[in-house]
């Protein structure tokens, strides 16, 4: 009888650790999603004004952190920090930049499975029908989980071990 009684107590207290696992995964990864959304559009908004005033020059000196990529109105990549930008495709069918030519911001995200990964951009219309966009790479939820795995792993195996002392 107290066997059964400790595998209940013990498979409800791994359930409802699995359920604040996934709860507690899901609101931050929203969280995480949305704040990296406001930096881009802020950091789109400096940029800009650096590029109206600087160009070309301007974008060259700047950090590689995020992908920065600076489209004329016809979509042809005047400028990428990340790849070269004469072997690039016409980026005008891009989410994004078609809503920032046409409504002076846009944002899209688009999915990898390659490589488990979800890129967020901004794009913004600079005043001479240009369109400058900065992007931010971010882990699937999925991704997230397995890197919880081994940690998870761990203090499950100590709650069990101490379920056991105790009992």
């Amino acid at each position: 009888m107290t066997k059964r009684i400790f595998r209940s107590i013990l498979t409800v207290a791994l359930a409802a650790l699995l359920a604040c696992l996934v709860l507690i995964t899901g609101v931050l990864y929203g969280y995480f999603e949305e704040r990296v959304e406001r930096e881009l559009q802020s950091q789109t908004a400096y940029i800009l004004r650096g590029v109206e005033d600087g160009g070309l020059d301007y974008l060259s000196g700047l950090p590689r952190d995020n992908r920065i990529t600076w489209v004329a109105a016809d979509g042809t990549v005047l400028y990428d920090n990340w790849e070269d930008a004469a072997k690039m495709e016409n980026h005008i069918g891009r989410e994004e930049i078609r809503a920032a030519l046409d409504s002076g911001a846009g944002q899209a995200s688009r999915y990898s499975s390659t490589l488990g990964q979800k890129t967020l951009y901004y794009a913004q219309r600079l005043a001479d029908g240009t369109v400058l966009r900065t992007a931010s790479t971010q882990y699937s939820v999925w991704m997230l989980v397995v890197q919880i795995l081994q940690p998870l792993a761990a203090v499950v195996l100590a709650a069990c071990v101490l379920a056991g002392l105790m009992a």
